[in-house]
């Protein structure tokens, strides 16, 4: 682990671990927005990992980066760090400046589009945005239109948009905004050669941050169902110690270790061409593990776990939010089969185990 990466892991686990309670998590998922942690994790400077030194930020790389993610992800903060994170590190790759305050990325609903008028470029069209009614900017990439088949990425403002309000199963915020003739901050599009050129760039970006959440929700529920197993005592023990218990403890934890080796795996592929493949992979690999340790968890805990007065829905019902948002393993496992038909056999193997050279 490098100096920056234990530096912001250490700065992320004490931030996080201190300032995000249970309390605040079920105020959110009432609808109140933590304006106060939200501050506080600003004034920290951690939103800021991607962004260049010269703007405030840390200038990490993915693999640096990671540790302080999984850390937020981990307390289940309920705060769009993640994804505001995420903005500035496409932001930076896009040559354009990160704004303060919560940013988002969106994806863009059908008919959308982005127009060049009076040289500057504008924005029609409806948007899906996590925690769109906190942000104070989105990062979408639109069809350009005119039939040309470009695609423009696009920094706006959030002011004037409307809103329609909705949410996840965990009660986070996942909002439709809808932009008539938005300007935009700041715009760009990439060469044809550019990592974030492909059709399938938005997703996958949108993917790896919920494939990086599941993993750190992942070891939260993997601890929690451990100490639960060696505090329960039934006929006499711990049913920590019963053979039954300490298989499906162990099919946990594999599924967890899986999940963090594909979202390590994936962080450091972004800065290579195959991180499109490598993320896709990692949402495949988290979903799937989201599914079977979420159930190994409510079965480990028995009756208690399924009610609200104990914290392990917090947990769960994130991972079956995040599991199907930014497309779920069938979506992307389908991606991968066209990708793998379309580079031909010989190119299978190198792309399984990362030795592709393009």
């Amino acid at each position: 682990m490098s100096e920056l990466e234990q530096m912001l892991a250490d700065s992320a686990q004490r931030l996080f671990g201190n300032e995000v309670t249970v309390a605040r998590i079920e105020a959110a998922e009432r609808g109140e927005w933590s304006g106060s942690l939200w501050e506080t994790v600003e004034a920290s400077g951690l939103p800021r990992l991607f962004a260049a030194e010269d703007a405030g930020g840390a200038e990490a790389s993915w693999q640096e980066a990671l540790p302080a993610l999984l850390a937020a992800s981990r307390s289940l903060a309920p705060l769009p760090f993640v994804e505001t994170a995420l903005c500035g590190w496409l932001l930076t790759q896009l040559s354009m400046p990160m704004p303060e305050g919560v940013l988002t990325l969106a994806e863009a609903g059908d008919g959308a589009s982005a127009r060049v008028d009076g040289g500057q470029w504008r924005f029609d069209g409806a948007v899906s945005a996590p925690w769109g009614r906190h942000a104070g900017y989105i990062v979408v990439r639109a069809d350009v239109a005119g039939g040309s088949g470009g695609k423009a990425w696009l920094l706006l403002s959030t002011a004037g948009a409307a809103i329609d309000v909705n949410s996840n199963l965990a009660g986070e915020p996942r909002d439709t905004l809808r932009f008539d003739a938005a300007t935009a901050v700041g715009a760009a599009v990439p060469d044809a050669g550019h990592m974030l050129a492909d059709d399938d760039a938005p997703r996958a970006l949108g993917a790896l941050a919920r494939s990086i959440q599941m993993a750190g929700a992942l070891e939260r529920v993997l601890e929690q169902t451990v100490q639960y197993a060696s505090e329960r005592i039934q006929f006499g023990r711990p049913i920590g110690k019963f053979q039954a218990i300490q298989q499906q403890l162990a099919v946990l934890a594999n599924e967890v270790v899986a999940a963090r080796m594909a979202v390590a795996g994936a962080c450091a592929a972004m800065a290579e061409p195959r991180w499109l493949w490598q993320a896709m992979v990692a949402k495949v690999i988290c979903g799937h593990a989201a599914g079977r340790v979420a159930a190994i968890a409510h079965q480990v805990h028995g009756a208690i776990g399924f009610t609200y007065e104990h914290s392990l829905h917090f947990a769960t019902r994130r991972l079956w939010s995040w599991r199907a948002e930014y497309g779920n393993e069938a979506h992307w496992s389908r991606a991968i089969g066209a990708r793998a038909i379309r580079r031909g056999g010989a190119a299978l193997w190198p792309d399984i185990t990362g030795t592709a050279a393009d």
